[in-house]
């Protein structure tokens, strides 16, 4: 069956100007009514039979005019007749053809020594062979920012060392996206001809609906089934009742197929590092979750990353992580008093280990560069709330620094309000009586460890009744006053501790509570959180995994690649982000048969299906030369008949 396809359908529809010149011999045949008389009707009669050959002359003129119109218009439209019985022929009119590359990481699978995604730039490379100088490629790959660049319309062959440098992208666009793209590109060539050809190496990804240009699918060699193991996650286990340089990082890491592995190594690299290692064997499709020691040796950020060696496929062998730790931490209190009282002042020391140091300000001397380098600020009876010290707090607030507020019986207006509009509580009386605790958070990382059953035994006497209006976390609660609150990097704390009546403080729950406030505050991660590819971080500057720095200006930045970003904000301390990468990859999950008629999947022997169009012919050519004999015959028709004309008077 043969396919009749046009390049420009739109001007299909010029085809109606071809009744005009119907419309125009039916307007002039209209003539006034003749009486003939009987002297003359033998003249008539000769000249009856003269018009008749004359009508039937003019009737062919008519037909050959609108055929005239009708092949003009259908070659503007650009007709392509493919008819697939035909036998391929050893050269193809000039085609524009689009190459889709795909180079999602999943490309990056190692078979015979070499990538998938190299065996795709080879047959690139092979199609690149079958260019002529009157072809026009275009090569598209899942790379949007590479594309932008490089994705544009060449006369001939794509230049090799452009397709060399090609490498894999983890944020890859969608297929619908880059059909679209190569469609695009090729309506820009005006070639009748033209075709796509995707390769792939087969993961699991939706093809469009409906594609308008001739889709083919180039095979690529295979791994048969994908036998891959990646890191999926790696995370600080803090021991958050005590502080030790000893710590560990836990790990999980998958097999992704279907046979034993064993003896795979998994290491880690801590602050630049390697320091510890271990083999481990895994089912098919197991999930373990390990760790391995780390010893911190300064204060600070720490990062690296859990790393296996799997050749297979090492885009998903390494799982960074980042967090915050302070061996020996300084912590400042603001307040009037000067000496705190005695629970509080042991817990702060404690926490601050004998290397560190808990220093008390007075409310009238903060000073944010001075203050900028503690690690947490305590506010506790901080007597007035001047101006200065609101503008230091909101400080605070904006560089996301750790402060705990503690609410002591002389609380002033001006400060209600401030933990009002803070934490989004309502103030009411202060209560001196003992009050039994009702209700612990079980799901914040501060009272996750806290036994309900053992806090519901306390009481706490002298705190504020509060309750809650707006979405801040209660952490404990009394009677439905909530008695610690957490709102983004501050914590308060509406009892005092100076209250020794309070049960509550003699609880073995209050020095974890205490404790994992204060850890909390310091920024230390009690759970890593999985930031993937893609990304949006907003910083001043960011020192990327590459080591480059970039300035933002006030933009936002999308995080292209996993590793470890360094941000860097004016007046905060730095902060380290690991960034994952997407691992949806990482197991093979082959794509289904496509549907389209339209996309089909060449064979082993692809390279003889190459360049469709040699299976058909673009006729735009033979219709022009159709209409230029038929103008000539028209021609000829009406000189013949002035001929005739001419010949009869003489």
């Amino acid at each position: 069956m043969f396919q009749l396809s046009f390049l420009n359908t739109g001007l299909l529809i010029l085809a109606a100007a071809t009744v005009l010149p119907l419309i125009i011999w039916l307007l002039a045949k209209k003539k006034p009514p003749s009486l003939v008389f009987s002297s003359i009707r033998f003249i008539k009669n000769t000249e009856k039979e003269q018009k008749n050959r004359t009508k039937l002359k003019n009737i062919l003129l008519l037909i050959i005019r609108m055929l005239i119109i009708l092949l003009v218009v259908l070659a503007a439209g650009r007709p392509a007749l493919r008819i697939p019985g035909l036998k391929p022929a050893k050269t193809h009119p000039p085609t524009a053809i689009a190459i889709i590359l795909d180079t999602s990481y999943s490309m990056d699978v190692l078979y015979q020594g070499k990538s998938i995604l190299e065996h795709a730039k080879t047959a690139i490379l092979q199609i690149n062979k079958r260019l002529t100088p009157q072809d026009l490629c275009v090569l598209v790959t899942s790379d949007d920012s590479w594309n932008r660049l490089n994705s544009q319309l060449y006369q001939g062959k794509v230049p090799e060392n452009l397709v060399r440098g090609i490498k894999s992208t983890w944020l890859p666009l969608t297929m619908d996206k880059l059909t679209a793209y190569a469609e695009a590109k090729l309506s820009e060539s005006q070639f009748s001809n033209r075709e796509i050809y995707l390769l792939t190496d087969g993961q699991d990804q939706t093809l469009p609906d409906k594609v308008n240009v001739p889709m083919r699918l180039i095979p690529l060699k295979k791994a048969g089934i994908y036998e891959n193991v990646a890191v999926i996650k790696a995370e600080p286990m803090m021991q958050l009742t005590s502080r030790t340089e000893n710590q560990l990082i836990s790990f999980d890491i998958v097999n992704y197929g279907s046979s034993v592995r064993r003896d795979i190594l998994v290491r880690v690299d801590f602050n630049g590092v390697k320091t510890a290692e271990k083999f481990v064997t895994l089912q098919p499709y197991q999930r373990l979750q390990d760790t391995l020691p780390v010893q911190i040796t300064q204060s600070g950020w720490q990062s690296g990353y859990i790393e296996i060696l799997d050749e297979n496929l090492p885009a998903d062998n390494r799982c960074w992580f980042a967090f915050r730790y302070d061996l020996h931490p300084n912590l400042a209190v603001i307040t009037e008093r000067p000496a705190l009282p005695l629970i509080l002042q042991t817990f702060l020391s404690v926490y601050a280990t004998a290397q560190g140091s808990v220093r008390l300000i007075a409310p009238n001397q903060v000073n944010w560069q001075q203050l900028k380098d503690y690690s947490i600020l305590v506010v506790y009876d901080g007597g007035e709330l001047s101006p200065r010290l609101r503008e230091f707090l909101q400080e605070c607030t904006k560089a996301n620094k750790g402060v705990l507020y503690i609410a002591d019986k002389e609380l002033t207006a001006d400060w209600k309000s401030w933990y009002g509009q803070r934490f989004g509580v309502r103030f009411g009386q202060y209560e001196s009586r003992a009050v039994p605790l009702t209700y612990v958070n079980k799901y914040h990382p501060i009272t996750t460890l806290i036994d309900e059953r053992q806090i519901r035994q306390s009481s706490v006497s002298g705190f504020w009744s509060v309750s809650a209006t707006g979405s801040s976390n209660i952490l404990l609660a009394a009677e439905n006053s909530g008695l610690a609150l957490a709102e983004g990097s501050s914590l308060l704390w509406t009892f005092d501790p100076a209250v020794m009546q309070s049960s509550f403080l003699l609880n073995a729950a209050f020095p974890v509570f205490a404790f994992r406030s204060l850890q909390y505050l310091n920024n230390t991660r009690f759970e890593a959180e999985q930031m993937k590819v893609g990304q949006v971080i907003a910083s001043d500057e960011i020192i990327l995994p590459s080591g480059d720095k970039v300035s933002l200006n006030g933009n936002d930045y999308t995080a292209f690649e996993p590793g470890l970003y360094t941000l860097l904000r004016r007046g905060a301390e730095q902060e380290v982000m690991a960034i994952q990468p997407d691992y949806r990859e990482s197991r093979f999950m082959p794509s289904k048969t496509p549907s389209n008629k339209s996309i089909k999947v060449m064979g082993q022997r692809w390279q003889d299906e190459l360049f469709l169009s040699r299976l058909g012919h673009d006729l735009w050519k033979y219709l022009l030369v159709a209409a230029l004999i038929l103008f000539v015959l028209e021609l000829l028709l009406v000189k013949s008949e002035e001929w005739k004309k001419g010949g009869s008077v003489n």
